[in-house]
C-alpha cells in the first residue's frame, strides 16, 4: 500500500466540509442529543438529591449533584461523538457517497479519515463543554477547572468518535449500530460511574466496569472532587484505548473504499 502524506490543511478541508453542513440545520441535528446529558443532570441531580443526599467517593462526603454532574458531561460526550462518528460517518460513507467524493478531490484516505474523526470529536466535545457549563451555572464544578478539564473532554470525544468510526466501518446496514449501542455504550452509560459510585457494585461487576473506557473518564473529570491515587493509569488506559479503536477503524474503513 503506497504511503501518501497527510497535511494539516487537507484534514481541515474535510472537518470544515462536515462544519459548514452542520451549520445550516445545527438546531434541528443538535437539540435532542445536546438537551439530553443537560436533561439528565437537572432531572436526577435536583430529582434524587433529595432522596440521595450525600454520596461516598474516595472516602469523602459530596452532594449528589456535585457527584453527577461530570458523570453527565462523560455522557453527553460518550453519546455525541460515538453517534457522530457511527450514524453520522456510516450515512456519509454508504448512502451519501461523501469520502468517495472527497477521494475526487487532491485529498489521500487518511487525511478524510482524520477529518472525519475529528469532526466526530468536536461534536462530542460541544457536549461535554455544554454539559459543563451548565454544571458552573449551577455552581457545582468550578468555572476555572471546566477549562482546565476540556483536554480531558478532547481525549474523551477522540476516544468515543473513534470507536464510533469503527463500528461503522464494521457493520453493513444501519440497524446494525444497535448492536454496539446496546452492548457498549448502554452498560458504560449505567454502570462505569456516572449516576452513582462504582464501588457500590458488586465486585466482579466493579471490575468490569472499571475496565470500560467511560469508567476512567468519569473519573478523570471528577478532579475536581478528588483523584484516584492510579489516575495516570486511567489517562494512559484513555490514551491505549483511542489508539486502538482509531487504527482499528482506519483498517476496517479502508478496503470499504478500496477494493
Amino acid at each position: 500500500m503506497k504511503i501518501t502524506p497527510v497535511t494539516v490543511w487537507g484534514v481541515y478541508s474535510v472537518w470544515r466540509r462536515h462544519s459548514r453542513v452542520y451549520q445550516k440545520t445545527w438546531l434541528v441535528n443538535s437539540l435532542p442529543p445536546l438537551s439530553e446529558p443537560l436533561v439528565y443532570l437537572l432531572a436526577f441531580g435536583y430529582g434524587l438529591t433529595p432522596l440521595v443526599g450525600d454520596v461516598t467517593y474516595l472516602g469523602e462526603q459530596i452532594g449528589y449533584l456535585r457527584f453527577i454532574a461530570p458523570g453527565m458531561m462523560a455522557v453527553g460526550v460518550l453519546f455525541q461523538s460515538f453517534f457522530e462518528g457511527a450514524f453520522g460517518s456510516f450515512i456519509r460513507l454508504s448512502f451519501q457517497k461523501t469520502w468517495q467524493a472527497l477521494l475526487t478531490a487532491p485529498l489521500t484516505f487518511t487525511e478524510v479519515f482524520l477529518g472525519d474523526w475529528l469532526w466526530a470529536a468536536t461534536k462530542g466535545a460541544i457536549a461535554g463543554t455544554l454539559t459543563g457549563i451548565v454544571a458552573v451555572v449551577l455552581g457545582v464544578y468550578p468555572g476555572w477547572q471546566l477549562i482546565l478539564s476540556l483536554p480531558i473532554i478532547l481525549l474523551g470525544s477522540l476516544l468515543f468518535g473513534a470507536a464510533g468510526l469503527l463500528s461503522s466501518g464494521m457493520v453493513r446496514t444501519v440497524d446494525q449500530l444497535n448492536i454496539p449501542i446496546f452492548l457498549g455504550l448502554v452498560p458504560m452509560f449505567t454502570l462505569c460511574g456516572t449516576y452513582f459510585p462504582r464501588t457500590t457494585l458488586p465486585p466482579a461487576l466493579e471490575t468490569i466496569a472499571s475496565i470500560l473506557p467511560l469508567a476512567s473518564l468519569a473519573d478523570l473529570l471528577r478532579w475536581p472532587l478528588g483523584l484516584p491515587t492510579w489516575w495516570p493509569l486511567s489517562l494512559l488506559w484513555l490514551m491505549l484505548w483511542t489508539a486502538i479503536f482509531a487504527l482499528l477503524a482506519w483498517r476496517v474503513i479502508y478496503p470499504k473504499l478500496f477494493r
